[in-house]
C-alpha cells in the first residue's frame, strides 16, 4: 500500500473540516470499507475516498493494487468525482481497462464531477469505443450546460426567436440527447440555490427543475434540426402525438406543456398541424367563467403570436387583459408581440413600436411584472432596447429589485422580510 505522509493526511483533514464536509478516516480504515461486504460501509468509503482524492489523489489511486474489481470501481469512481483535474486526469488512467463495469464506473464519476474533471486529459490510446462513449458524455455534459445558462436566472423561461442558435454549433450528433431530455431520461441539473439574483424574491421560485429542463429541450428542436431531416421530423411528430394525447390528470406536463412546445417547433420546421391541432383544442377550452377556461385563453394569445399571427394573439391577449388573473405576463408578450411586428413591418413601424413600450409600461407599472433580468435577455424586445423609454423602465425596475450580493444566502425567514 502507497503509504501517506503525515503532513499530508493531516492538511486533507483540515481541509474537509473547514469545507464542512466529511473528516476522512485513515488509509487503511479506506481500503477495509472499499472492501467491505456492506453496502453502507463502501459508501462510506467512497465519501472518504473522494474528500482524500481533492487533496492526494496520487495516495487515494496507490490503493489500486490492492482492491477487488468493485472497490477497483468506487476507487475510479471517487477520484472522477473529486471535481479537480488531477483526480480525474487519474481516473482516466484506467479507462482502457478491459473490465466494463470500471469503465461505467468512471463515466458516472465524471459526470458527476463538473467541467474540470469530464474535460480532463485521457490517455493517448483508448478503444475506439471508449472513446466514443467519453466524447458522447462531454457532448451530453455540453447541451445541459448550455440549456442551464440559457435557463431565465430569475423564474420560469419564456422563448424567443435565436434563443437555441448556438446548440446547433454542436452538431446532429446532439440531437438524440435533445430527445432524451425531452422523454424525461435526463441527468439531474442543479440550479441555482440561492434566492436568485433579487433580493426581494424567495429562493423556491428560481429552482431549476427536471421539468423546465424537459421544456427548454422540446422548444429546441425548432432550432437545431434540419427542414431536410425527415427522419427526425418523423420522430418529433410521433413524440408530439403522444403527449398530446396523452393523459391530461397523469401527464399534465407532458399534455400542457412540452406538447404545445413540439407543436411550436414542428411549426417551425414546415409542420404546421401540430400547432393548428394545438390552437383548435385551446379554443375548445376557451372560457371565461373557469381557471382552466382563463388559462387557455392566455395561452391562445402566445400560440397565435408564436406562429406568427399577430393579429389573433392580439385578440386573445386583449381577452386575457380583461378577465385573467395573469395580465403582468399578458401585458409583456403584448409587448413582445408590437417589438417583432416593428421589426418586420416597416410601414407600421412607428406605431407599433409605441404600442410595444405602452404594453411594456403596463406591465410594470400597471400589472407589476418584475422580471427584469428576463427583459434584458428575452430577444423579442430587441428592436426597443435602445428606445430611451425601454432604459428608463428598466432602470426603474433595476432599481425596485436590485441584485443580490454573491454568495450564501440565508434561508431565515425574517431576512427575506428587509
Amino acid at each position: 500500500m502507497g503509504s501517506v505522509k503525515p503532513a499530508i493526511w493531516l492538511l486533507l483533514v483540515a481541509a474537509a473540516a473547514a469545507a464542512g464536509g466529511p473528516v476522512p478516516s485513515d488509509p487503511e480504515t479506506i481500503r477495509a470499507g472499499l472492501l467491505a461486504p456492506g453496502r453502507d460501509a463502501r459508501e462510506q468509503a467512497e465519501v472518504a475516498t473522494r474528500a482524500w482524492a481533492r487533496v492526494d489523489p496520487a495516495g487515494a489511486a496507490a490503493l489500486w493494487e490492492q482492491l477487488d474489481l468493485r472497490g477497483k470501481a468506487i476507487l475510479v469512481r471517487a477520484l472522477a468525482s473529486a471535481g479537480t483535474r488531477h483526480a480525474a486526469t487519474i481516473a482516466l488512467r484506467h479507462a482502457g481497462d478491459p473490465e466494463p463495469e470500471i469503465f461505467r464506473a468512471l463515466l458516472v464519476g465524471l459526470a458527476d464531477g463538473g467541467a474540470k474533471a469530464l474535460f480532463a486529459p485521457g490517455p493517448d490510446e483508448l478503444p475506439d469505443v471508449r472513446r466514443r462513449a467519453l466524447e458522447a458524455v462531454r457532448l451530453r455534459w455540453k447541451v445541459e450546460a448550455e440549456l442551464v445558462r440559457l435557463k431565465s436566472p430569475s423564474g420560469p423561461t419564456g422563448h424567443y426567436e435565436g434563443q437555441y442558435k448556438d446548440l446547433r454549433k454542436l452538431g446532429p450528433e446532439a440531437i438524440p440527447i435533445f430527445f432524451d431530455l425531452t422523454m424525461d431520461r435526463a441527468s439531474p441539473i442543479l440550479g441555482e440555490g440561492s434566492a436568485g439574483p433579487y433580493r426581494s424574491m424567495h429562493p423556491g421560485m428560481v429552482r431549476f427543475n427536471r421539468a423546465e429542463l424537459r421544456g427548454l429541450a422540446a422548444h429546441a428542436f425548432g432550432e437545431i434540426v434540419e427542414r431536410t431531416d425527415e427522419a427526425t421530423i418523423r420522430r418529433l411528430q410521433v413524440l408530439w402525438h403522444r403527449y398530446f394525447n396523452a393523459d391530461e390528470k397523469r401527464y399534465r406536463l407532458e399534455r400542457e406543456g412540452l406538447s404545445a412546445a413540439l407543436a411550436y417547433s414542428l411549426h417551425d420546421l414546415g409542420r404546421k398541424r401540430a400547432a393548428r391541432d394545438y390552437i383548435d383544442r385551446l379554443k375548445a377550452e376557451a372560457d371565461p367563467w373557469t381557471v382552466k377556461g382563463l388559462g387557455a385563453m392566455w395561452e391562445l394569445g402566445y400560440a397565435y403570436i408564436r406562429i406568427g399571427e399577430h393579429e389573433n394573439g392580439e385578440y386573445w391577449y386583449k381577452e386575457a387583459l380583461t378577465q385573467s388573473p395573469s395580465k403582468a405576463i399578458a401585458a409583456y408578450n403584448m409587448a413582445c408581440n408590437f417589438s417583432m411586428r416593428a421589426k418586420r413591418e416597416p410601414r407600421h413601424r412607428r406605431r407599433f413600436q409605441g404600442l410595444a413600450l405602452r404594453y411594456l409600461d403596463d406591465a410594470i407599472n400597471v400589472y407589476n411584472y418584475g422580471d427584469w433580468k428576463w427583459m434584458e435577455e428575452d430577444g423579442d424586445l430587441d428592436f426597443i432596447r435602445d428606445d430611451p423609454r425601454y432604459k428608463q423602465l428598466l432602470a426603474q425596475l433595476q432599481r425596485k429589485y436590485p441584485e443580490r450580493k454573491k454568495g450564501k444566502v440565508s434561508k431565515k425567514p425574517e431576512d427575506f422580510l428587509k
